[in-house]
């Protein structure tokens, strides 16, 4: 006899979603986060980017701290341009753009024009030269002439001895620069002047200091004409400064 079949039970089989389809839905997911983070960052910024503010006033301070105050408004300092300045120290803020008080965007720049200090210049050295010439080149170093001081010396009459501030200091531009010029000896050697074309002499012996007498032409002479052929007082005797000086000139009838 055959044993009764056992009744069959029907399974029902459990849904386990496809790799295919996870990888899918991951992909979405991270497609739409990279969406909105894109959306967020380019399309809707930072709201307080549109918040105005008012610039501070930083002229004046020194670079850090313009720089410092900027930052704690929210704005972003720039280096402008760098110049001299006779009134501001080195490193100070000289004027900024946009100007203190106009209403920008946060996050907006403003520059700085930063001060270098005052611009120096080199004193010339100077002894040696005529008054003329000392206080040319003091000016072509970017110098101011100032007061001179005459004093005996043994150099010629109108030569510079010196100068206060001295040779080789550097100073501000546009300081004043004083002269000590000579006023010649107490007593001169007087030159010998014989046998000199007139021209010659008399630019010498005005430069040591001495006066000149009217000329006197000799047409007697047989040297060239224009040649000192006597002087007086005599070459080598001592005279006292601005002494008045006759020179004879050969000349012809």
């Amino acid at each position: 006899m055959t044993p009764p079949s056992k009744p069959q039970v029907r399974r029902t089989a459990r849904y386990r979603p496809s790799r295919r389809l996870l990888t899918f839905v991951g992909t979405a997911v991270v497609g739409f986060l990279l969406a909105y983070f894109i959306v967020a960052v380019f399309v809707f910024p930072d709201a307080q980017s549109n918040v105005s503010v008012s610039v501070p006033g930083v002229v004046g301070l020194t670079q850090g701290d313009a720089q410092r105050r900027l930052i704690s408004a929210g704005l972003v300092p720039l280096l402008g341009e760098e110049r001299f300045s006779g009134d501001a120290p080195k490193s100070t803020v000289l004027s900024q753009t946009p100007p203190a008080g106009e209403s920008v965007s946060r996050g907006a720049t403003v520059a700085l024009d930063i001060s270098a200090g005052q611009q120096r210049s080199l004193i010339p050295s100077l002894a040696g030269l005529t008054q003329g010439d000392a206080e040319r080149a003091i000016r072509g170093a970017g110098l101011q002439p100032g007061d001179v001081t005459e004093q005996r010396s043994d150099s010629a009459r109108g030569l510079v001895l010196d100068s206060r501030p001295a040779a080789g200091q550097g100073v501000p531009a546009g300081t004043q620069v004083d002269l000590i010029v000579s006023r010649g000896p107490e007593q001169l050697t007087m030159p010998d002047v014989v046998g000199r074309d007139e021209e010659s002499a008399t630019v010498l012996l005005r430069q040591l200091g001495f006066t000149l007498a009217p000329v006197e032409r000799d047409a007697m002479s047989t040297l060239p004409i224009g040649t000192v052929v006597s002087q007086s007082p005599a070459a080598g005797s001592l005279v006292a400064p601005a002494a008045s000086v006759s020179l004879r000139v050969s000349a012809r009838s």
